[in-house]
Formats: structure tokens, sequence, C-alpha cells
């Protein structure tokens, strides 16, 4: 690693440390609800791909009012996460999020018809950070859990669902997933330590691979009414 990129990412540590302080990321926190009601009494941009759009309108549906649409480079997944971070002034790669469609590879059809259709679905969609990894056993105890742990841990083993699957129930391709406006009611399940994070805002995909989505991470849980579990390990924790 050369030195100027060796500085930079002792500049953006520093930075993302003096951002977790309770005063500065309270204030942090207001400038950027301040810039996300702004710019959400704006029209959608005729430049956006339609997925995008249709994620703001989804935005809309929910009553979300705090929310930031960002246009990134196409280069920008060759980029490594601080400068990610960086070129949309997030506070630490660690806010930088995604949507991943597991799925039940030994799941069976329930034989409650009346059961939540969170319980024991076929498929789940994993928000969880870029520097953590999905936990699938932990995955797979919490999701038995969600009906009573009626059914033995053999009928759980979740693994990526096949990316044609993951488009189909979302309508979102590689790199774009978001859990706005997906086209099937796909049972979404938060990482508990993205909750963790300060400032409280979290990045993810916002339909196209290069638009992203910011917002407040509150206001989408109770948007959402999504799930929130402890189903990530940060990268190479075992």
């Amino acid at each position: 690693m050369d030195e100027p990129t060796k500085t930079l990412l002792r500049i953006g540590h520093d930075i993302s440390q003096l951002l977790t302080t309770t005063q500065v990321s309270s204030l942090y926190t207001l400038y950027f609800l301040d810039q996300a009601a702004r710019e959400s009494s704006e029209s959608p941009h005729a430049s956006w791909p339609e997925v995008v759009t249709r994620v703001y309108n989804g935005l809309r549906a929910l009553n979300i009012q705090h929310a930031r649409i960002y246009h990134v480079d196409p280069s920008y997944y060759s980029w490594p996460l601080y400068e990610r971070a960086l070129c949309m002034q997030v506070p630490s790669p660690a806010h930088l999020c995604k949507l991943v469609v597991l799925e039940n590879k030994h799941w069976r059809t329930p034989l409650e018809t009346q059961q939540a259709h969170w319980a024991n679905a076929q498929y789940y969609a994993v928000l969880v950070q870029y520097v953590h990894t999905i936990d699938t056993k932990a995955l797979a105890e919490y999701v038995r859990s969600l009906d009573g742990n009626k059914l033995a841990r053999k009928h759980f083993k979740f693994r990526l669902a096949d990316p044609h699957v993951s488009k189909e129930l979302t309508g979102y391709d590689k790199n774009g997933v978001s859990p706005i406006a997906m086209t099937h009611d796909v049972p979404v399940i938060m990482s508990t330590s993205i909750t963790q994070l300060q400032p409280p805002v979290f990045w993810l995909g916002a339909g196209h691979v290069d638009y992203k989505l910011a917002l407040p991470i509150q206001t989408f849980i109770d948007a959402t009414q999504c799930l929130v579990a402890p189903v990530s390990l940060p990268n190479g924790s075992d």
C-alpha cells in the first residue's frame, strides 16, 4: 500500500472515530435529515433509471421523508470500501450495507395455513454490512425460533439464492438490490450490528448498480417493520 493511500486511510479512520461521539453524531444526523428533507421535496430526476424511480415512489408510499439517493461512478465497485464511503461522504465503511437474498435449501411447505409470512419462509432478504458476513447458522436458528422451534434443525440450511431467483423476487439486479418496492413480499431481516452504527444512518442499493440509497436506520425499521436479529459476524471472524 502506497503512502498516499495509507494517509487517506488514517484520515478516514480519524473522521469515523470523531463521528461516533455523541455530539458530532447528532450534528451529522441533523445535517443528513436537513439535506434529505430538501431533496425529498423535489420530483424524481428524469435521468433516473425506472427501477430507481420505483424505489423513490416506494419510499413515498412508506411515508419515508428523510432519504437520499446518490448517483455513483460506474467504476464504484472496483474501488476499496474506504473510497466508496468517501465518494458519498459516508461516516465509515461500516455504514455501507447490502441486501442479500438467501434460500432455505431444506425448506418444506408449512402445515399451518395461517402461519405468519415471515415464519418459516423459503426465502429471506438479509440486510448486512459490507464489513460483515452473514452467519447462516445464526440465521437458521433465528428463523427456526420465529415459529416456536416447531421444526427440527435439519429443515434449515441457508445458502445464497440463485441470482435469477433473487432478481425475480426483488425486481433488482446484483449490486442494486433494495428492500424498497420489491416485486414480492420477501421477509427482510436486518442484522443487529447495523442498529449499532453511529451516526445512525445506513447506505444500501437503490435499485440500480449506479445508484445508492441512504436513510436513518430507525426510520427504515419503523416504516418496513423488518425483523432485526444477530445474523452476521465481522469479516475474518469464525
